[in-house]
């Protein structure tokens, strides 16, 4: 049910997005946008996962004396070490430690970028931050080791002109599928990764 409700709510997020880009002014409209909606799901199905954490201070004792933290799997700049834009706690796996509720497994991480035509950036500098992404999520599931976990990666561009969109499909041909949705190209390899415009969504090619 975790991936299904991401990806629902992932594929009406880009729908949204792509008849009016410019209901997303910055990067941080979206990662928020996104966050809601998948916490919101979660809340509605009274989804929660329980954390017994072995930690021994104070202050946690104060607010529960029992040490069971019962919350919502969906975090944002989550994990304390990893920082992710979304994450999704893995209710499979939770683990005793100190201070649990902040290291726990991940059963899915989101990284969003977000870039505006009118910015004058190259494309080239856009890709590199993409890739920066891309290799975060990489390194995380090598890390961890955990066959739960999926990765995604989502570059949105937001352009300003008929122009500069087909210039961006042209430097899309190579290492880049187009797709009509993400819906069925998500969680098929451990680490997804698409670009989305105005017009067109791009899956990276693996």
């Amino acid at each position: 049910m975790y991936y299904d409700i991401v990806k629902n709510e992932l594929t009406n997020f880009i729908e949204k997005y792509q008849k009016n880009p410019f209901e997303f002014l910055t990067e941080y409209d979206l990662q928020s946008y996104l966050y809601f909606k998948i916490f919101d799901n979660f809340e509605k199905n009274n989804i929660k996962i329980k954390i017994e954490t072995t930690d021994d201070d104070k202050s946690v004792r104060i607010f529960n004396p029992s040490k069971i933290i019962e919350i919502n799997p969906t975090r944002r700049e989550y994990s304390a070490f990893d920082g992710f834009d979304i994450a999704i706690i893995d209710n499979e796996n939770i683990e005793k430690k100190l201070s649990g509720y902040w290291h726990q497994l991940l059963k899915i991480a989101i990284e969003i970028k977000y870039h505006r035509s009118s910015m004058g950036n190259s494309v080239n500098k856009l890709i590199k931050g993409f890739e920066k992404d891309i290799n975060k999520l990489t390194t995380y599931d090598k890390r961890i080791d955990n066959s739960n976990f999926y990765g995604i990666a989502i570059l949105f561009i937001q352009n300003n002109s008929d122009k500069k969109e087909s210039e961006l499909e042209e430097k899309f041909n190579d290492g880049y599928t187009k797709v009509n949705n993400i819906s069925k190209n998500l969680f098929r390899n451990k680490i997804s990764s698409f670009i989305v415009t105005k017009k067109y969504i791009y899956l990276k090619n693996t």
